[in-house]
């Protein structure tokens, strides 16, 4: 299966949100991931959705997507010719033995520690959802006692600004 990642742009209306991910689920689209954020323009918000699926599942996902009122545009968004990213923090057990370690491997993914105890130190990360995963595994055999993460945001390369006005659904 391949991911593919769309970019929804819609008016900034209430329920908006609940709206495109109930057509997706009444299609049995599977999201993986979700985000919806405001723009610059407060009248409008980029949804950012992460599906997978062959070529036909995508294709359907657009044109059912299109079909609702709020929506302005969708852009699928290559992932070598965008700009995707997520945010992750994950709690972690430590003791004495591993926390130098630990703090190694947070220094060479450019992590930040956010929280630290005696026990468990909390880290966030922000990059491409392959520096995420790679991080995931890389700590995979410490204990990992709590995990979040936001959801891939992304936007086209170049020097476009506001790219989701000329964008056309």
């Amino acid at each position: 299966m391949t991911k593919y990642v769309l970019s929804i742009v819609v008016d900034n209306n209430p329920n908006v949100m609940a709206r495109v991910s109930s057509m997706f689920a009444r299609r049995r689209f599977n999201m993986t991931s979700v985000t919806a954020a405001q723009t610059s323009d407060p009248g409008v918000s980029v949804i950012t959705i992460v599906t997978e699926g062959d070529a036909h599942v995508l294709d359907q996902a657009v044109k059912q997507t299109r079909k609702l009122q709020e929506v302005q545009s969708i852009t699928i968004l290559p992932r070598n010719e965008s700009l995707l990213c997520e945010t992750i923090m994950i709690r972690l057990a430590f003791d004495e033995k591993n926390i130098s370690l630990i703090k190694d491997i947070v220094e060479v993914y450019r992590a930040k520690i956010i929280d630290l105890t005696s026990s468990s130190m909390v880290v966030q990360l922000t990059g491409k959802p392959s520096k995420i995963e790679g991080f995931l595994e890389v700590m995979s055999p410490y204990r990992v006692l709590e995990m979040c993460r936001s959801g891939v945001i992304g936007m086209p390369r170049g020097s476009q600004s506001d790219w989701w006005k000329s964008s056309e659904a």
